[in-house]
Protein backbone atom coordinates (compact mmCIF):
# COMPACT_ATOMS: atom_id res chain seq x y z
CA UNK A 1 0.00 0.00 0.00
CA UNK A 2 1.58 3.51 -1.34
CA UNK A 3 0.63 5.12 2.27
CA UNK A 4 2.53 2.44 4.16
CA UNK A 5 5.13 3.16 2.22
CA UNK A 6 4.82 7.17 2.56
CA UNK A 7 4.75 6.69 5.81
CA UNK A 8 8.04 4.50 6.34
CA UNK A 9 9.89 7.24 4.05
CA UNK A 10 8.23 10.21 6.48
CA UNK A 11 9.65 8.16 9.97
CA UNK A 12 13.02 7.67 7.83
CA UNK A 13 13.53 11.24 7.18
CA UNK A 14 11.89 12.34 10.38
CA UNK A 15 9.18 14.59 8.96
CA UNK A 16 6.59 14.57 11.53
CA UNK A 17 4.20 16.77 9.49
CA UNK A 18 4.76 14.29 6.37
CA UNK A 19 3.90 11.27 8.92
CA UNK A 20 0.90 12.37 10.88
CA UNK A 21 -0.35 13.38 7.18
CA UNK A 22 0.58 10.02 5.98
CA UNK A 23 -1.15 8.26 9.03
CA UNK A 24 -4.35 10.32 8.46
CA UNK A 25 -4.19 9.21 5.19
CA UNK A 26 -3.49 5.25 5.78
CA UNK A 27 -6.49 5.57 8.30
CA UNK A 28 -8.78 6.75 6.00
CA UNK A 29 -7.10 3.73 3.33
CA UNK A 30 -8.00 0.91 6.31
CA UNK A 31 -11.34 2.17 6.96
CA UNK A 32 -12.49 2.16 3.17
CA UNK A 33 -11.39 -1.74 3.14
CA UNK A 34 -13.49 -2.29 6.52
CA UNK A 35 -9.96 -3.00 8.37
CA UNK A 36 -11.16 -0.90 10.98
CA UNK A 37 -9.18 -1.45 14.14
CA UNK A 38 -5.80 -1.11 12.16
CA UNK A 39 -7.55 2.12 10.89
CA UNK A 40 -8.52 2.97 14.19
CA UNK A 41 -4.58 2.43 15.54
CA UNK A 42 -3.64 4.78 12.94
CA UNK A 43 -5.71 7.43 13.45
CA UNK A 44 -4.52 7.50 17.19
CA UNK A 45 -1.20 7.76 16.16
CA UNK A 46 -1.78 10.58 13.72
CA UNK A 47 -3.76 12.10 16.79
CA UNK A 48 -0.61 12.05 18.97
CA UNK A 49 1.49 13.40 16.87
CA UNK A 50 -0.93 16.73 15.82
CA UNK A 51 -0.66 17.28 19.79
CA UNK A 52 2.23 17.22 19.91
CA UNK A 53 3.13 19.47 16.93
CA UNK A 54 0.11 21.50 18.39
CA UNK A 55 -1.63 20.92 15.00
CA UNK A 56 -5.12 21.90 16.14
CA UNK A 57 -6.44 21.58 12.60
CA UNK A 58 -4.64 18.45 11.78
CA UNK A 59 -5.87 17.10 15.86
CA UNK A 60 -9.51 18.09 14.98
CA UNK A 61 -9.05 15.66 11.58
CA UNK A 62 -7.37 13.25 13.24
CA UNK A 63 -10.36 13.14 15.46
CA UNK A 64 -13.30 13.17 13.25
CA UNK A 65 -11.74 10.58 11.27
CA UNK A 66 -11.20 8.23 14.24
CA UNK A 67 -14.66 8.88 15.44
CA UNK A 68 -15.77 7.33 12.35
CA UNK A 69 -13.50 3.79 12.78
CA UNK A 70 -14.95 3.75 15.99
CA UNK A 71 -18.71 3.73 15.35
CA UNK A 72 -18.23 1.14 12.60
CA UNK A 73 -16.78 -0.66 15.25
CA UNK A 74 -19.62 -0.19 17.79
CA UNK A 75 -17.25 1.59 20.17
CA UNK A 76 -20.02 4.50 20.28
CA UNK A 77 -19.34 6.45 23.48
CA UNK A 78 -15.93 6.57 22.38
CA UNK A 79 -16.80 7.73 18.77
CA UNK A 80 -19.43 10.30 20.53
CA UNK A 81 -16.48 11.62 22.57
CA UNK A 82 -13.90 11.90 19.42
CA UNK A 83 -16.71 13.87 17.15
CA UNK A 84 -17.50 15.97 20.58
CA UNK A 85 -13.45 16.78 20.27
CA UNK A 86 -13.12 17.26 16.80
CA UNK A 87 -16.39 19.61 16.33
CA UNK A 88 -15.05 21.82 19.32
CA UNK A 89 -11.93 22.02 17.50
CA UNK A 90 -13.20 23.37 14.41
CA UNK A 91 -15.60 25.44 16.14
CA UNK A 92 -12.71 27.42 17.30
CA UNK A 93 -10.54 27.17 14.46
CA UNK A 94 -13.88 28.86 12.79
CA UNK A 95 -13.61 25.60 10.28
CA UNK A 96 -17.83 25.61 9.95
CA UNK A 97 -17.67 23.16 6.80
CA UNK A 98 -15.88 20.34 8.71
CA UNK A 99 -17.63 21.48 11.80
CA UNK A 100 -20.41 20.64 9.87
CA UNK A 101 -19.28 17.13 8.61
CA UNK A 102 -18.26 16.34 12.39
CA UNK A 103 -21.52 17.81 14.03
CA UNK A 104 -23.54 15.23 11.33
CA UNK A 105 -21.40 12.17 12.50
CA UNK A 106 -21.91 13.21 15.85
CA UNK A 107 -25.50 13.32 15.57
CA UNK A 108 -25.77 9.63 14.16
CA UNK A 109 -23.62 7.73 16.84
CA UNK A 110 -25.83 9.22 19.02
CA UNK A 111 -29.02 8.61 17.56
CA UNK A 112 -27.47 4.64 17.79
CA UNK A 113 -27.19 5.05 21.74
CA UNK A 114 -30.61 6.07 21.75
CA UNK A 115 -29.82 10.18 22.73
CA UNK A 116 -32.23 11.07 20.15
CA UNK A 117 -32.57 14.82 21.60
CA UNK A 118 -28.77 14.98 21.78
CA UNK A 119 -29.20 13.68 17.92
CA UNK A 120 -31.35 16.60 17.19
CA UNK A 121 -29.65 19.34 18.69
CA UNK A 122 -26.67 18.13 16.52
CA UNK A 123 -27.97 17.88 13.19
CA UNK A 124 -29.93 20.84 13.53
CA UNK A 125 -26.49 22.27 14.11
CA UNK A 126 -25.06 20.55 10.89
CA UNK A 127 -27.95 21.70 8.84
CA UNK A 128 -27.60 24.99 9.36
CA UNK A 129 -24.01 25.53 9.33
CA UNK A 130 -24.57 23.90 5.55
CA UNK A 131 -27.32 26.22 5.09
CA UNK A 132 -25.51 28.93 5.92
CA UNK A 133 -22.38 28.00 3.65
CA UNK A 134 -24.66 27.10 0.78
CA UNK A 135 -23.63 23.48 0.87
CA UNK A 136 -26.87 22.34 -0.67
CA UNK A 137 -26.28 18.84 -0.50
CA UNK A 138 -24.92 18.71 2.90
CA UNK A 139 -27.71 20.36 4.11
CA UNK A 140 -30.03 18.04 2.45
CA UNK A 141 -28.19 15.12 4.20
CA UNK A 142 -28.33 16.98 7.64
CA UNK A 143 -31.78 17.61 7.20
CA UNK A 144 -32.92 14.07 6.54
CA UNK A 145 -31.13 12.71 9.62
CA UNK A 146 -32.73 15.07 11.74
CA UNK A 147 -35.89 14.51 10.24
CA UNK A 148 -35.19 10.32 11.16
CA UNK A 149 -34.38 11.54 15.33
CA UNK A 150 -37.39 13.69 15.21
CA UNK A 151 -39.38 10.30 14.61
CA UNK A 152 -37.84 8.50 17.15
CA UNK A 153 -39.28 11.18 19.65
CA UNK A 154 -42.32 11.07 17.85
CA UNK A 155 -42.49 14.88 16.17
CA UNK A 156 -43.77 13.73 13.31
CA UNK A 157 -45.35 17.01 12.15
CA UNK A 158 -41.69 18.32 12.44
CA UNK A 159 -39.96 15.28 10.91
CA UNK A 160 -42.18 15.87 7.84
CA UNK A 161 -41.01 18.94 7.47
CA UNK A 162 -37.57 18.86 7.32
CA UNK A 163 -37.85 15.70 4.84
CA UNK A 164 -39.71 17.48 2.54
CA UNK A 165 -37.25 20.08 2.79
CA UNK A 166 -34.48 17.34 2.36
CA UNK A 167 -36.23 15.55 -0.91
CA UNK A 168 -36.82 18.87 -2.41
CA UNK A 169 -33.22 20.17 -2.47
CA UNK A 170 -31.80 16.52 -3.03
CA UNK A 171 -34.33 16.83 -6.51
CA UNK A 172 -32.70 20.69 -7.15
CA UNK A 173 -29.61 18.96 -7.02
CA UNK A 174 -30.18 15.68 -9.24
CA UNK A 175 -29.57 13.68 -7.07
CA UNK A 176 -32.07 11.06 -7.27
CA UNK A 177 -30.77 8.49 -5.17
CA UNK A 178 -31.06 10.73 -2.06
CA UNK A 179 -34.52 12.15 -3.14
CA UNK A 180 -35.70 8.50 -3.25
CA UNK A 181 -34.16 7.94 0.89
CA UNK A 182 -36.18 11.24 1.78
CA UNK A 183 -38.77 10.63 0.08
CA UNK A 184 -39.10 7.22 2.29
CA UNK A 185 -38.81 8.60 5.31
CA UNK A 186 -41.05 11.22 4.53
CA UNK A 187 -43.98 8.97 3.47
CA UNK A 188 -42.59 7.16 6.90
CA UNK A 189 -43.56 10.01 8.74
CA UNK A 190 -46.76 10.86 6.80
CA UNK A 191 -48.19 7.17 7.55
CA UNK A 192 -47.87 8.26 11.37
CA UNK A 193 -49.85 11.04 11.38
CA UNK A 194 -52.37 9.27 9.40
CA UNK A 195 -51.99 11.32 5.65
CA UNK A 196 -52.04 8.47 3.99
CA UNK A 197 -52.76 9.48 0.28
CA UNK A 198 -49.61 11.63 0.57
CA UNK A 199 -47.98 8.63 2.19
CA UNK A 200 -49.32 6.35 -0.97
CA UNK A 201 -47.62 9.47 -3.65
CA UNK A 202 -44.04 9.71 -1.72
CA UNK A 203 -43.83 6.11 -1.50
CA UNK A 204 -44.96 5.60 -4.97
CA UNK A 205 -42.36 8.53 -6.65
CA UNK A 206 -39.74 6.77 -4.27
CA UNK A 207 -40.12 3.45 -5.95
CA UNK A 208 -40.46 5.12 -9.40
CA UNK A 209 -36.86 6.79 -8.69
CA UNK A 210 -35.36 3.76 -7.45
CA UNK A 211 -36.62 1.71 -10.38
CA UNK A 212 -35.39 4.28 -12.71
CA UNK A 213 -31.92 4.20 -10.85
CA UNK A 214 -32.00 0.25 -11.13
CA UNK A 215 -31.44 0.36 -7.14
CA UNK A 216 -34.27 -2.57 -6.74
CA UNK A 217 -33.41 -3.55 -3.12
CA UNK A 218 -34.54 -0.01 -2.27
CA UNK A 219 -37.52 -0.12 -4.76
CA UNK A 220 -38.28 -3.06 -2.49
CA UNK A 221 -38.67 -1.20 0.35
CA UNK A 222 -40.40 1.71 -1.23
CA UNK A 223 -43.44 -0.90 -2.78
CA UNK A 224 -43.57 -2.98 0.72
CA UNK A 225 -44.18 0.78 2.06
CA UNK A 226 -46.36 1.58 -0.22
CA UNK A 227 -48.68 -1.62 0.24
CA UNK A 228 -49.04 -0.51 3.95
CA UNK A 229 -50.36 2.91 2.98
CA UNK A 230 -52.61 1.36 0.26
CA UNK A 231 -53.67 -1.54 2.97
CA UNK A 232 -54.59 1.20 5.44
CA UNK A 233 -56.98 3.38 3.11
CA UNK A 234 -58.36 -0.03 1.71
CA UNK A 235 -57.06 -0.15 -1.75
CA UNK A 236 -56.10 -3.66 -0.88
CA UNK A 237 -55.93 -5.31 -4.47
CA UNK A 238 -53.49 -2.62 -4.91
CA UNK A 239 -51.32 -3.22 -1.65
CA UNK A 240 -51.72 -7.21 -2.53
CA UNK A 241 -49.74 -6.26 -5.66
CA UNK A 242 -47.12 -3.85 -4.14
CA UNK A 243 -46.15 -6.31 -1.27
CA UNK A 244 -45.72 -8.85 -3.87
CA UNK A 245 -43.50 -7.06 -6.27
CA UNK A 246 -41.89 -6.20 -3.00
CA UNK A 247 -41.37 -9.88 -1.69
CA UNK A 248 -39.51 -10.85 -5.23
CA UNK A 249 -37.23 -8.25 -5.24
CA UNK A 250 -35.91 -9.15 -1.48
CA UNK A 251 -35.75 -12.55 -2.67
CA UNK A 252 -33.50 -11.95 -5.70
CA UNK A 253 -31.34 -10.23 -3.38
CA UNK A 254 -31.03 -12.49 -0.44
CA UNK A 255 -32.56 -10.40 2.22
CA UNK A 256 -35.05 -13.40 3.65
CA UNK A 257 -36.22 -11.03 6.77
CA UNK A 258 -37.41 -8.18 4.67
CA UNK A 259 -39.22 -11.01 2.28
CA UNK A 260 -40.82 -12.45 4.98
CA UNK A 261 -42.36 -9.41 6.28
CA UNK A 262 -43.45 -8.43 2.62
CA UNK A 263 -44.68 -12.19 2.14
CA UNK A 264 -47.25 -11.72 5.47
CA UNK A 265 -48.26 -8.12 4.64
CA UNK A 266 -49.28 -9.52 1.18
CA UNK A 267 -50.82 -12.48 3.30
CA UNK A 268 -53.06 -9.76 5.06
CA UNK A 269 -53.95 -8.07 2.27
CA UNK A 270 -54.97 -11.40 -0.07
CA UNK A 271 -57.34 -12.38 2.93
CA UNK A 272 -58.76 -8.91 2.86
CA UNK A 273 -60.26 -9.81 -0.90
CA UNK A 274 -61.23 -13.29 0.48
CA UNK A 275 -58.37 -14.60 -1.86
CA UNK A 276 -57.49 -17.03 1.04
CA UNK A 277 -55.85 -19.97 -0.43
CA UNK A 278 -53.14 -17.58 -1.99
CA UNK A 279 -53.04 -15.77 1.59
CA UNK A 280 -52.24 -19.05 3.27
CA UNK A 281 -49.38 -19.65 0.45
CA UNK A 282 -48.28 -16.85 1.21
CA UNK A 283 -48.10 -16.96 5.38
CA UNK A 284 -46.99 -20.08 4.91
CA UNK A 285 -43.81 -19.37 3.18
CA UNK A 286 -43.38 -16.67 5.77
CA UNK A 287 -43.73 -18.50 8.38
CA UNK A 288 -40.60 -20.57 6.58
CA UNK A 289 -37.84 -17.80 5.98
CA UNK A 290 -38.70 -16.23 10.14
CA UNK A 291 -38.11 -20.17 10.71
CA UNK A 292 -35.02 -20.20 8.72
CA UNK A 293 -33.59 -16.86 10.36
CA UNK A 294 -34.74 -17.98 13.98
CA UNK A 295 -36.98 -15.58 14.53
CA UNK A 296 -39.52 -17.51 16.17
CA UNK A 297 -41.65 -14.65 17.42
CA UNK A 298 -42.68 -13.63 13.76
CA UNK A 299 -42.48 -17.02 12.30
CA UNK A 300 -45.26 -17.85 14.72
CA UNK A 301 -47.20 -14.70 14.19
CA UNK A 302 -47.03 -15.95 10.49
CA UNK A 303 -48.14 -19.06 11.56
CA UNK A 304 -51.08 -17.43 13.19
CA UNK A 305 -52.30 -15.85 10.18
CA UNK A 306 -51.61 -19.10 8.29
CA UNK A 307 -53.96 -21.05 10.25
CA UNK A 308 -56.53 -17.62 10.03
CA UNK A 309 -56.06 -17.93 6.32
CA UNK A 310 -56.67 -21.75 5.88
CA UNK A 311 -59.95 -21.44 8.90
CA UNK A 312 -61.31 -18.68 6.35
CA UNK A 313 -60.40 -21.10 3.07
CA UNK A 314 -62.51 -23.27 4.81
CA UNK A 315 -65.28 -21.40 5.38
CA UNK A 316 -65.44 -19.42 2.56
CA UNK A 317 -66.29 -23.07 0.78
CA UNK A 318 -69.66 -23.60 2.61
CA UNK A 319 -72.75 -22.38 1.37
CA UNK A 320 -73.74 -19.75 2.91
CA UNK A 321 -75.30 -19.77 5.82
CA UNK A 322 -78.67 -17.72 6.63
CA UNK A 323 -78.23 -13.97 8.03
CA UNK A 324 -77.77 -14.61 11.68
CA UNK A 325 -75.19 -16.91 10.67
CA UNK A 326 -73.48 -15.04 8.57
CA UNK A 327 -73.63 -12.00 10.97
CA UNK A 328 -72.26 -14.83 13.38
CA UNK A 329 -69.41 -15.24 11.32
CA UNK A 330 -68.41 -12.03 9.95
CA UNK A 331 -67.92 -10.99 13.71
CA UNK A 332 -65.69 -13.70 14.50
CA UNK A 333 -63.58 -13.32 11.24
CA UNK A 334 -63.04 -9.33 12.42
CA UNK A 335 -61.71 -11.11 16.19
CA UNK A 336 -59.65 -13.18 13.56
CA UNK A 337 -58.51 -10.54 10.99
CA UNK A 338 -54.34 -10.61 10.46
CA UNK A 339 -52.15 -8.61 12.03
CA UNK A 340 -50.43 -6.25 9.43
CA UNK A 341 -46.37 -7.40 9.09
CA UNK A 342 -44.86 -4.39 8.09
CA UNK A 343 -46.49 -1.87 10.88
CA UNK A 344 -45.34 -5.02 13.07
CA UNK A 345 -41.95 -4.72 12.01
CA UNK A 346 -41.43 -1.03 11.52
CA UNK A 347 -40.64 1.17 9.06
CA UNK A 348 -36.46 1.19 8.54
CA UNK A 349 -35.52 4.78 8.71
CA UNK A 350 -32.27 5.64 6.16
CA UNK A 351 -29.83 8.27 7.31
CA UNK A 352 -28.04 10.26 4.29
CA UNK A 353 -24.08 9.89 4.67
Amino acid sequence: MSHQQDLVICRELGDRNGEGRALNNLGTALQQVRRFDEAIDAHQEDLALCREQIDHHGEGQALANLGTALQQVRRLDESIEAHRQAAALFADLDDRHREGQVLNNLGTALQEVRRFEEAIDAHRQAAALFADLDDYHREGQALNNLGIALQEVRRFPEAIDVHRQAAALFDELDDHHREGQALNNFGIALREMRRFPEAIEAHRQAAALFTELDDHHRQGQALDYLGSALHQVRRFEEAAAAHEQAATLFAKFGDLHREGQALNSLGAALQQVRRFDEAAEAHERAATLFGKLGDHDREDQARNNLGSARKQAGGDKERRPGLRQRLAARRRERRERPFDAVAALGPVLEPTQ
